[in-house]
């Protein structure tokens, strides 16, 4: 049963379009009928779940995030991480307001500047993701592709928190030469292995030239490891364009010590981007 408290109290802020356009989802996202996301503002568990180091360290905040937030989206972790970004801007500006406030330094004096960022003007930037999902092989090979998910991108960015900490220990004085070696390797096989795996899970479909299609994940990632670097290229190319959340984050900024001025990026990171 629906709580009628909360049906009552609770509307939307905001509507958005999705860069997929709602495409690659299992569990397809209820749009309105101009095709636009619901997005609610945070509640003040959301603010607490988003700045616990755990929560995001395991993507379990920004899961919650947008289950809380962005309701009609069934299951979180199959957003394409082309929508992610976009959601995330619209939720903090169903929360906040318009404005962001952002430390950047100075590449001529490096004085640290506290400017402020138009989330209104980031969503207005924002088009639909028209990247062509397929891929030929020059062996006739056609491959249909899919965006990276947010399950994809949480494990991907788990296995670089833990590269980047094994490479703080390796500076342990109690290890010799070749235990650094090793373990160094080891991280970079692991790597290696999980980017390969989510491009194999990124990949719905393989049809070669002669023989039926294969849609078993299993068999394609084994298949996979066994093409060229060219032709993975150009699978992994596909895939990385399809995840593109087309989203324009430079911005002019102005130096208020030496009045230098330059174009730089916002980091749109959940880690970041929600204090308020």
């Amino acid at each position: 049963m629906t709580n009628p408290l909360i049906q009552a109290y609770r509307k939307p802020g905001m509507y958005i379009a999705l860069p997929s356009g709602g495409k690659y989802y299992n569990t397809k996202p209820k749009l309105s009928v101009d095709g636009e996301l619901a997005i609610y503002s945070m509640t003040a568990r959301d603010e607490l779940v988003s700045k616990t180091p755990d929560a995001l360290f395991n993507g379990e905040a920004t899961f919650s995030l947008i289950q809380s937030c962005a309701p009609d989206i069934g299951d979180p972790q199959e957003m394409p991480v082309n929508d992610l970004i976009v959601v995330l801007i619209a939720i903090r500006m169903a929360t906040y307001g318009d404005s962001i406030d952002v430390d950047v330094k100075c590449p001529e004096c490096d004085h640290t500047n506290q400017l402020s960022v138009s989330t209104n003007a980031l969503l207005s930037t924002i088009k639909e993701n028209s990247a062509s999902d397929k891929v030929t092989l020059d062996n006739k090979f056609v491959i249909k592709c899919k965006p990276y998910n947010l399950a994809d991108r949480t494990k991907l960015q788990i296995q670089r928190i833990k590269q980047q900490k094994l490479i703080q220990n390796l500076g342990d004085a109690a290890l010799t030469d070749e235990e650094r070696q090793i373990r160094f390797g080891e991280t970079f096989i692991e790597i290696a292995d999980l980017t390969v795996s989510l491009i194999a899970n990124a990949i719905l479909q393989v049809q070669p030239p002669e023989g039926e299609t294969v849609e078993d994940k299993l068999l394609i990632l084994e298949w996979l490891k066994s093409i060229t670097k060219t032709d993975y290229d150009q699978i992994r190319l596909c895939v990385e364009g399809l995840s593109d959340n087309g989203v324009d984050t430079k911005f002019a900024a102005e130096c208020i010590e030496c009045k230098h001025t330059w174009n730089t990026n916002i980091d749109l990171d959940i880690a970041n981007f929600f204090a308020g």
